[in-house]
């Protein structure tokens, strides 16, 4: 084969020498198709075959829940579906303690404060049976108080610090010692006591003359245990009855005259067939004259200031 510096004498000749040293396995480089490459078949040499171009580079994008999208040709897109109670996915963070929401999630500073609330709650545990009662022992402390027997009624405890439940109270009467307006007891007998229920006043009051008791000609009144409500001036609240020892009985009103601590004595008069809605103040002849054993009797009600 001649060189690159021999002459050419033959034209044909030398071009037939050539071609009888190329290596005729080079025709394996003719045809392909358009975007094809040139790859090694083998390690033979000169082995090389044309094959679509996927070498360096992705050639399919497979997705699978919660991803969305992929794909093996052209511009793939890839996403991410919502999340829902019944699917993976994206929830959108929320530091709310109060969202009802289904599809957003809390961050820990929700779950903290959710946390705390639920912390400084009273536990369902604390109580075990109908009718207990929760009741605080000191700051931000509390106890479990068992029901009562039937019967029973909720008090304070004798060291006034907690609730117990403890028998009714059985109310009894309670002496006091009224004082008398232009009436002397002298050395008659008073019987005067009172029930009180929260600020109900029952009163009774029996007065029986001795030989030194005396009324003067002005309006008897007597004090009461305890105070009445303005509301109760000057409206008859009661009845009250005079004796008159051995011979007869006669009734009349009373009233808080313009003072809620003294009542004020007054006899019916019968002007008519029926009793007449006017009144004198009783007095040393009113409505008799008062003898020894002759008596006042009181019993009425009214509310406490």
């Amino acid at each position: 084969m001649p060189t690159n510096t021999d002459l050419v004498k033959d034209l044909p000749a030398d071009f037939e020498v050539f071609g009888q040293a190329v290596d005729t396995s080079l025709a394996d480089l003719k045809g392909g198709t358009s975007g094809q490459i040139l790859s090694k078949n083998s390690n033979t040499d000169m082995d090389f075959v044309w094959i679509t171009n996927d070498q360096g580079d992705i050639t399919n994008v497979g997705v699978s829940s919660p991803i969305t999208g992929g794909g093996s040709s052209g511009s793939v897109t890839i996403g991410i579906q919502d999340g829902t109670t019944t699917q993976k996915g994206a929830v959108q963070l929320e530091n709310s303690t109060s969202s009802t929401s289904t599809t957003t999630a809390a961050v820990p500073a929700s779950v903290k404060s959710a946390y705390d609330l639920a912390n400084a709650a009273i536990p369902k545990s604390l109580v075990d049976a109908a009718g207990d009662i929760i009741y605080a022992t000191a700051d931000n402390t509390v106890a479990r108080l068992g029901i009562g027997t039937a019967g029973q009624i909720l008090k304070v405890n004798s060291g006034a610090t907690a609730p117990e439940w403890g028998s009714a109270s059985s109310y009894t009467w309670t002496n006091y010692t009224p004082t008398w307006t232009n009436l002397t007891v002298g050395n008659g007998t008073v019987v005067a006591r009172y029930l009180k229920v929260d600020k109900l006043m029952t009163v009774y009051v029996l007065l029986t003359f001795g030989s030194t008791t005396s009324i003067s000609s002005a309006v008897v009144q007597f004090t009461v245990p305890e105070a009445t409500t303005s509301n109760w001036q000057y409206a008859p609240i009661f009845l009250w009855q005079a004796g008159d020892y051995g011979s007869n009985s006669y009734a009349g009103s009373a009233y808080f005259e313009g003072s809620t601590t003294k009542v004020g004595l007054y006899i019916w008069k019968a002007n008519a067939t029926y009793i007449s809605t006017s009144v004198d103040a009783i007095t040393s002849t009113v409505p008799h004259t008062w003898t020894t054993n002759d008596t006042i009797a009181i019993s009425f009600t009214y509310e406490v200031a």
